[in-house]
């Protein structure tokens, strides 16, 4: 009898282990079979080196050989859209740039042809949607999407049954949600000038370039996961005052730091110097505290001198803006001395690092504000 129940009881354990590990292998099975369904693809900002998106060279105006897309509202969509793809597009021929400047979405599908958007509707939530084109590209097409402000992207590649039920074999969901909804932080960043406006020029060094590299340092040295960066560009491109004010006020930015070097008739003059519209008052986080956090900041990071705070000039873009803003002057051009510190990779990345913790300074400042309000 013993011997019997010893039997029964390695029967039971055995069979409680085979129905576990059938448990495990059909959940294993059933993530692996969401995963394959629901394949993510990385959407890029704007910004230089795109493998796929530089071949159209930069924005086309609609029109010309661009084939307006075809539409068709499903409102149990909402904040998503869902756009077809041909069978033979994978995830890897698929890249997505979100062009904020522009208020853009660009999908570029390698191997896809125009004639396929002639007959096949992107269908969702189309309430965002400003217009649409098919841009044909050296083996393959861009599909430009102008949208009615700044948004947030998230895509996924549906194959199968998820895509079936709009006529195609897979597609690409591309949600968008208000950057507001997602960050406590909005912070655009504007590095002076661009293209032909180099803005100062001495010893080789152009303020422009010098304006850029400091931007560029900025985004590795912020570990705020909740904090947004915007860049008025990202490369050497001309970006007119109109696009960087647009930029600001479709975000609603939270902060807004232009990036300049200072130039004087004298030479001797150097150091770190903030600006301010003294003309538009914000409470609490506003202008002049703005401007007075980047010039401390900076200053200490960099070992430098500051020079102080002073209101902006009539002409400057700090007094068309309505959300604070400040202009940091990292150093002046026409100083021997400090032109070659800015040369020195080093060096900038110090201003750049200075500019951060202005940045988290006054992120943490708001939270205590809202505590305290609270």
């Amino acid at each position: 009898m013993e011997k019997r129940a010893a039997f029964d009881s390695k029967q039971w354990n055995m069979g409680i282990t085979l129905a576990l590990w059938t448990i495990l292998c059909a959940v294993c099975m059933g993530f692996m079979m969401y995963v394959a369904l629901h394949k993510s693809i990385v959407i890029a900002d704007e910004a230089p080196g795109q493998l796929a998106l530089s071949v159209a060279g930069g924005q086309a105006e609609a029109g010309g050989n661009d084939r307006e897309l075809h539409f068709r509202g499903q409102s149990e969509m909402q904040g998503a859209l869902r756009i077809p793809l041909a069978q033979n597009i994978s995830a890897e021929n698929v890249v997505v740039e979100n062009r904020y400047l522009d208020q853009e979405l660009w999908i570029y599908i390698e191997g896809a042809d125009e004639s396929y958007y002639e007959t096949n509707e992107i269908t969702g939530d189309l309430a965002p949607v400003v217009s649409g084109y098919c841009d044909g590209q050296r083996g393959g097409v861009i599909l430009k999407l102008q949208m009615d402000g700044v948004w947030e992207y998230y895509s996924t590649l549906e194959y199968g049954s998820l895509a079936s039920g709009m006529g195609a074999d897979r597609s690409m969901l591309i949600s968008f949600r208000d950057p507001h909804e997602m960050y406590r932080q909005i912070v655009v960043i504007d590095p002076m000038g661009g293209g032909s406006e180099e803005g100062s020029l001495y010893r080789g060094y152009a303020e422009k370039t010098l304006a850029l590299q400091i931007a560029q340092a900025i985004p590795e040295k912020l570990k705020q996961e909740e904090i947004r960066l915007y860049f008025t560009r990202q490369e050497d491109v001309e970006v007119p005052e109109e696009a960087r004010l647009r930029l600001a006020e479709a975000l609603d930015a939270d902060l807004y730091i232009r990036i300049e070097a200072g130039e004087d008739e004298d030479t001797s003059r150097y150091g770190v110097a903030g600006f301010y519209n003294q003309e538009y008052f914000i409470p609490e986080v506003g202008n002049v505290e703005l401007a007075d956090a980047l010039t401390r900041n900076v200053t200490i990071a960099s070992s430098n001198r500051a020079e102080g705070i002073f209101p902006a000039e009539e002409d400057s873009i700090l007094m068309r803006l309505k959300v604070p803003a400040a202009q940091i002057s990292v150093g002046y051009l026409t100083n021997e001395e400090e032109a070659a510190l800015l040369g020195r990779e080093s060096y900038r990345e110090k201003l750049a690092q200075g500019i951060v913790n202005a940045i988290v300074e006054l992120y943490q400042r708001g939270e205590t504000n809202q505590g305290d309000r609270e």
